[in-house]
């Protein structure tokens, strides 16, 4: 995910992110998950045991927008590019509460980048060109237990309250980073629904807060960003016993402007719709493989581009 540039708020400058995301302004952090759920989102175990994923994300931005969605003029010849190595790590206890599982998680990104306008452009960007650590999210999660009609499940849900930790690289000469530089909260709501045997949709309702972050790179003033609403969705369709096809996307929204030195940045509010084609294969018992690839719909006040999400998931 990244950060946007703004005119007149250039010390804000862009930050890359870490677990999930697609293009970003200063209010998504460095580990969102925009795009990083899937299909059957809401299921998950509720035996004791260890869970691992993979994300492997290739994201591209060749654009950074204003608040009408349209290129911003001094920001001329974006070419960013990253690749980011998700470990997702997860423990199902055997302690439940309310009739779900309660478990622990915790998320820590790789990253490598690249990023440059170009040279004809005013404004310049940096970046430490190497891969590295991103900011490590952590909580727990209450994994509910799926509803049963006619002896298939209809319903799954899961509860979570994360943290994100700026644990990561962060070079203060540099317009873009792999840690964003500030604490967040992340809780979030998944549900799955399934109408019929071959039918699914799920989504992944998720309220950011973010707190100061009083040192920002690139020599910016003291900066909050504004708090954001989104949601992960998904429809798809089961086209063999162990293939389910069909779309994925997210839908983005700043509910809070951004702040600089205690006062409120106008016009700083993202807007962020991408949609796209999925897959997902059940390679066996303890292992399923996602592709979801997502393609820019609409996006106001952020980096305009796509990315596409390989994810491994293991039981043990």
């Amino acid at each position: 995910m990244i950060k946007r540039i703004r005119p007149g708020l250039l010390a804000a400058s862009l930050v890359l992110t870490a677990p999930f995301v697609a293009h970003a302004s200063s209010d998504e952090p460095a580990g969102i998950n925009l795009g990083g759920s899937s299909f059957m989102d809401g299921f998950g175990s509720i035996d004791p045991g260890f869970v691992y994923q993979q994300y492997l994300q290739v994201e591209h931005y060749d654009s950074i927008t204003d608040q009408n969605g349209h290129q911003v003029p001094i920001f001329q010849g974006t070419d960013i590019n990253a690749v980011v190595s998700l470990n997702h790590f997860l423990y199902v206890s055997p302690y439940h509460l309310l009739g779900g599982a309660l478990g622990a998680e915790a998320l820590l990104p790789i990253v490598d980048l690249t990023a440059a306008f170009s040279p004809l452009s005013p404004a310049k960007l940096t970046a430490d060109h190497r891969p590295a650590l991103g900011d490590l999210t952590w909580g727990a999660f209450l994994q509910m237990p799926p509803v049963m009609s006619d002896g298939r499940p209809i319903f799954s849900q899961r509860f979570d309250f994360d943290v994100i930790s700026p644990t990561g690289q962060y070079n203060h000469a540099d317009n873009i980073n792999p840690s964003s530089g500030f604490w967040s909260l992340a809780p979030y709501w998944a549900m799955t629904f399934l109408p019929t045997q071959n039918t699914e949709f799920s989504t992944r309702l998720n309220y950011l807060h973010n707190f100061e972050n009083g040192d920002p790179a690139a020599a910016a003033a003291p900066f909050r960003a504004g708090d954001a609403v989104w949601a992960n969705f998904t429809a798809s369709y089961k086209l063999l016993p162990a293939v389910n096809v069909g779309l994925n996307g997210y839908y983005l929204r700043q509910i809070q402007d951004d702040t600089s030195n205690g006062q409120s940045v106008p016009e700083s509010r993202t807007i962020n719709l991408s949609i796209g084609p999925g897959l997902m294969y059940q390679a066996d018992s303890h292992d399923i493989i996602f592709v979801n690839a997502y393609l820019p719909v609409i996006e106001r006040e952020t980096t305009d581009g796509f990315h596409v999400v390989l994810r491994w998931a293991h039981a043990f």
